[in-house]
């Protein structure tokens, strides 16, 4: 990378010469070489504060600012800066990698066309045709991606900054990352702040609670990252300050003193991965070259526990940088490089021991969407669940951690019923439709029970049809939470709304599994009365033929009948018939949703014009969480209920409130149907004494 900068530099002072004795870009020319983007950036900016601004000046801001991600501010700069193409056609290569950066993949090449190689001296025309391959390895991988879910980890975990070089614990539920970002730590020499090493657990249903420092890791004036956490959690690898080290959890949960890997030298050793029981350790290193770019090398443990030299990896290592290298459970090595085939800079690539030449397999490209135009790196695989840094732009800033789920459907199952939870809607079609137009399709049987495939992670339609007639239809979306147990039932209720918009379902993390085939037990049908094919065509029969005397009559001329006025009748007063209904929340929120307005606003209007009605409106929550702040979650809930009622008109004198927790179910906690059921508010009929009654 210096070697480019340099080349820029001395094509610039060449062509540029009388710009340059006006404006002093030396500085900056020396930054970009130590790859100090901000540094650079901060040099730039009085001379681009100028009124008259350097064509170049600008040039040099926009090849920062793709190399920080920050495209848009980029490509403004390119275009202002077009005017130095003239003078220095080396000007189109940095903008055709900005638009390869950005996934415009047509655009960096018809930009990098705008240049004629044969122009160029024989470095700057190595340089064109290394871009236009990792245009075209774009081309090919781009074109033909892989359906598999990757997901950011969300705005707990990923800032405007950096986050990136993640390990997980052993069950998954937590994660130990670096952060460069801003308020942690000092300003380094390169313009950022340090890393500083960052810890965050997952809540149940897999979601990121808010990140802290790891405590014993958090450097205000040294770069650090972890690396690698084995050994049950009580082991983990770090980086710091350009070298490796290893610290071993006390019994006290305190983690002990760094102590340095023996691999450490002089130059930048980046990543290292201990593997075969702790007696094997690749790494990267840049002690091998001059170009301080980093290589990968393996050493061994021998019987006395002595490590052996370093084995410099041939077959993997190439010109450019090879960092990051992981081992999974598989035996498979996975690692990044700016080499081999890649689309524009890190890229992640798989490759195997040959057992019988000791030599690894050619190194082979993920392809996207694990692998884009960007950086991608620090890729970690935990059986179907696995974790990747990369700038790609859907990010909150410049490089975030996201979650890939290594499979995009999976099998559920379960019953379609009444309101009643017990007649079954049998014969019916259960048809779902993907975002982009894809629709399965299933059957129900006498029991109402479903069987099919549907997606994950994404937003879908699921439509139920009866006797030409829609039944049920409504916008679902099935997370997946990787645990002990493979949990794929779901069961739908048609003429109610029982069923939040996330299924959640529980899948075995291992290499070997396919969700879409796992043999499960079928649903439980106790208690369920089926419905024949015989009664099923009877039932339709009748309605048939129900329909068609209807329209004999309809259609039958007779003469009117001359009708006897009566005196009118007053009907005798029946005593009235009053429900209240049931409000249900999502998980752990409070704010009533749209669907529950007009049956609040009844019961506001039928408490208006009864004033002598009293109604308790009772709190209750599912079983997840303390029973603290379950007590204060129902108290939320029937808060909003009451204030409801209240703006409606309702006098105050005729609301009780009390909150009852999770300690009143109706329904299994150990269902997500079950559990959206008890996330509740009822409403119910109380006397003077503020016991429940019925009317």
């Amino acid at each position: 990378m210096k070697r480019l900068f340099i080349v820029l530099m001395i094509c610039s002072l060449s062509v540029t010469l009388s710009e340059l004795h006006a404006q002093n870009l030396n500085k900056v020319y020396g930054a970009m070489a130590e790859e100090d983007w901000e540094v650079a950036l901060e040099e730039l900016e009085p001379i681009l504060a100028k009124k008259k601004k350097s064509y170049e000046a600008m040039w040099l801001a926009g090849i920062c600012h793709t190399k920080r991600y920050r495209m848009d501010k980029a490509f403004e700069l390119f275009q202002e800066s077009a005017p130095l193409a003239e003078e220095l056609p080396y000007y189109w290569i940095p903008y055709a990698e900005a638009y390869l950066v950005a996934e415009r993949v047509d655009d960096a090449e018809r930009t990098l066309r705008r240049l004629n190689p044969s122009s160029l001296e024989e470095q700057d025309q190595a340089d064109w045709y290394a871009l236009f391959n990792k245009i075209q390895n774009a081309r090919k991988y781009l074109s033909n991606p892989k359906d598999i879910i990757i997901k950011n980890l969300g705005p707990n975990v990923n800032t405007e900054g950096n986050e990136y070089s993640q390990v997980v614990t052993a069950d998954q539920m937590g994660i130990f990352f670096t952060a460069r970002r801003s308020g942690l730590g000092k300003i380094a020499d390169d313009g950022e702040n340090y890393e500083m090493v960052m810890t965050a657990e997952m809540d149940e249903l897999d979601k990121w609670k808010k990140d802290k420092p790891l405590d014993g890791f958090s450097a205000t004036d040294a770069n650090e990252a972890p690396i690698q956490l084995t050994n049950g959690d009580s082991t983990l690898l770090t980086f710091y300050d350009e070298d490796l080290f290893i610290s071993y959890k006390e019994a006290d949960g305190n983690w002990s003193k760094r102590e340095p890997l023996p691999i450490n030298t002089n130059k930048w050793d980046s990543h290292a991965y201990l593997y075969n029981n702790g007696n094997s350790m690749i790494y990267a290193s840049s002690f091998g070259n001059d170009e301080e770019n980093s290589d990968l090398y393996i050493v061994h443990k021998d019987e006395n526990g002595k490590w052996s030299k370093p084995y410099f990896i041939e077959e993997l290592n190439t010109p450019e940088r090879e960092d990051a290298p992981f081992v999974a459970e598989d035996g498979t090595l996975y690692f990044s490089s700016q080499g081999h085939d890649s689309m524009g800079g890190y890229d992640i690539f798989t490759t195997r021991l040959d057992s019988a030449t000791g030599k690894f397999s050619e190194p082979e490209n993920m392809g996207a969407p694990i692998n884009l135009p960007n950086d991608d790196t620090f890729f970690t695989l935990y059986g179907k669940n696995a974790y990747l840094s990369s700038s790609r732009p859907d990010g909150y800033g410049q490089v975030d951690i996201y979650r890939i789920i290594m499979f995009n459907k999976s099998q559920l199952q379960g019953k379609l019923l009444d309101c009643d939870n017990e007649s079954p809607v049998a014969f019916a079609e259960v048809k779902v439709t993907t975002q982009d137009g894809e629709e399965l399709t299933a059957m129900t049987n006498e029991y109402g029970v479903y069987k099919m495939t549907m997606p994950i992670e994404r937003d879908f339609t699921l439509t139920v049809t009866k006797d030409d007639e829609v039944v049920y239809e409504k916008v679902h979306a099935i997370r997946v939470l990787f645990r002990d147990e493979f949990d794929v039932e779901q069961d739908f209720y048609i003429g109610c709304d029982k069923v939040e918009k996330d299924i959640y379902v529980k899948m075995i993390n291992s290499f070997d599994l396919d969700p879409t085939n796992v043999p499960v037990e079928d649903p439980s049908i106790e208690g369920i009365e089926p419905v024949t094919e015989e009664e099923e065509a009877e039932e339709l029969a009748e309605e048939v033929v129900a329909v068609e005397e209807v329209q004999e009559e309809v259609t039958e001329e007779e003469e009117p009948e001359e009708v006897e006025v009566k005196a009118a009748v007053v009907p005798a007063v029946t005593e009235e018939t009053i429900e209240l209904p049931n409000v249900f929340f999502d998980f752990d929120k409070h704010n009533i949703k749209s669907e529950f307005f007009e049956r609040l606003d009844e019961a506001a209007e039928l408490l208006v014009r009864r004033r002598d009605l009293r109604i308790m409106v009772a709190g209750h929550t599912d079983a997840y969480g303390t029973n603290p702040y379950n007590v204060a979650l129902g108290e939320r809930r029937y808060t909003e209920v009451y204030n409801y009622l209240i703006n409606k008109g309702v006098n105050p004198s005729q609301l009780a409130t009390k909150t009852f927790s999770e300690d009143i179910p109706i329904a299994s906690n150990r269902t997500v149907q079950g559990r959206a059921f008890n996330r509740r508010v009822e409403l119910y009929f109380i006397d003077e004494n503020g016991n429940k009654v019925e009317y």
